[in-house]
């Protein structure tokens, strides 16, 4: 099932639910973002690679090498990102 769909089935049960049992759901949405991030924050630092790479560009910011970055306003552009953060 598609993610869109999902997410409209979703918010179906979550209408016919009684206002404690909404809180409880958001409660229970929370956790699995939160998880969801520590998970994502793990795989980042168990990355070998991806650890060397932010150690390089730690260093080249403490040198001052700014130049040597894509602006964020720049890939926000090519990714076709419309928010902000």
């Amino acid at each position: 099932m598609q993610s869109a769909t999902l997410k409209k089935e979703a918010k179906k049960a979550i209408d016919k639910l009684s206002e404690e049992k909404v809180r409880v759901a958001i409660d229970f949405i929370d956790y699995l973002k939160e998880k969801e991030e520590m998970e994502a924050t793990l795989e980042i630092l168990s990355s070998r690679e991806l650890m060397a790479q932010i150690e390089e560009a730690e260093k080249a910011i403490k040198k001052g090498k700014l130049h040597e970055f894509v602006s964020w306003k720049k890939v926000k552009r090519n990714a076709g990102i419309q928010w902000e953060i």
